[in-house]
């Protein structure tokens, strides 16, 4: 019976918070473009990237969406049903967390894989094998595309600041505290198993995306940080390789736009299986290294 009442309360805050920040959206987005009316997320999207100031707008959207949608509603719960404190999220201060760097190197030597499996997940036939829920993957996925291609049209150094703050900094907070925080946490205790609650919440954290296409890179990232978590005892370890994850994507794809890239291709081609499975070798030794010297911590943890 507590085990429901928790995650019925989890899930009242998560619509709570979506629900005040699709409004607070709207708001900004009516407020800022003068848009009188919606007729769907894509016509909504497109009409405001039309404006002269959309590019603001959309990304001024996506933080306060993304602030509300998991950040907001993992504080309501935590501080206010589960009577607890920041403190009560890690069993270990940073400081403490031995090969810090190494766990964090662990995500830019898993990139190779990570493309590989986005790659490989694309190219996967099954919403076209589902009939009427593939099409509405489709058409989420679609509206997840046309969303995040607007908001990497990004094209100055303050853009990109702001896009790393936002992609970067907010979700990796919001999305850490959420899944790895609150929902990896309660799945841990119910299951009495550590590594069944990381996959579930891992599970859990890529599927509410609605990302299809990303499901299972996603999946990858999610375990990744989840074991960091879990090793480390510090919440702020998972925060951090969630930041260097998304801020290297952001930045990437703002130096793919520049001249000075597309005239230079300096580009080293990560995809072929040398870099593959140096990535798969790689990350399984820093990722063991890191656990040789936390095992403590996630022991304290569970």
């Amino acid at each position: 019976m507590y085990k429901l009442r928790a995650a019925l309360l989890v899930l009242g805050c998560a619509l709570l918070g979506m629900s005040v920040g699709s409004a607070l959206a709207l708001l900004i987005a009516f407020l800022a473009g003068h848009i009188n009316q919606i007729s769907s997320l894509p016509r909504f999207i497109q009409e405001v990237a039309q404006l002269p100031n959309g590019w603001y707008i959309l990304i001024a959207v996506q933080a306060v969406s993304h602030l509300c949608s998991y950040l907001l509603p993992a504080l309501i719960y935590w501080y206010g049903f589960e009577k607890g404190r920041w403190t009560n999220f890690q069993s270990n201060s940073l400081k403490a967390v031995s090969g810090l760097w190494i766990g964090l190197l662990s995500v830019i030597v898993i990139l190779p894989l990570n493309e590989f499996i986005i790659d490989w997940n694309q190219h996967l036939p099954l919403p076209r094998l589902l009939g009427t829920v593939g099409e509405w993957m489709d058409r989420k996925e679609q509206e997840s595309a046309l969303l995040t291609n607007q908001l990497i049209a990004f094209n100055s150094g303050h853009q990109l600041v702001i896009a790393v703050l936002v992609i970067g900094l907010i979700a990796s907070i919001g999305e850490e505290v959420f899944f790895r925080g609150v929902i990896q946490r309660k799945l841990m205790e119910w299951t009495a198993n550590a590594h069944l609650g990381i996959w579930l919440a891992t599970i859990l954290f890529s599927a509410v995306h609605f990302q299809f296409y990303g499901f299972f890179p996603r999946l990858l990232l999610g375990v990744l940080f989840g074991y960091l978590y879990y090793w480390s005892g510090n919440l702020w370890v998972a925060i951090l390789a969630h930041l260097i994850n998304n801020s290297l994507v952001v930045i990437t794809l703002y130096s793919q736009q520049q001249p000075t890239w597309l005239a230079t291709r300096l580009r080293v081609d990560t995809t072929t299986w040398f870099w593959i499975a140096a990535s798969v070798f790689g990350g399984i030794l820093l990722l063991f290294r890191f656990y040789q010297l936390n095992r403590r911590n996630s022991a304290e943890l569970s």
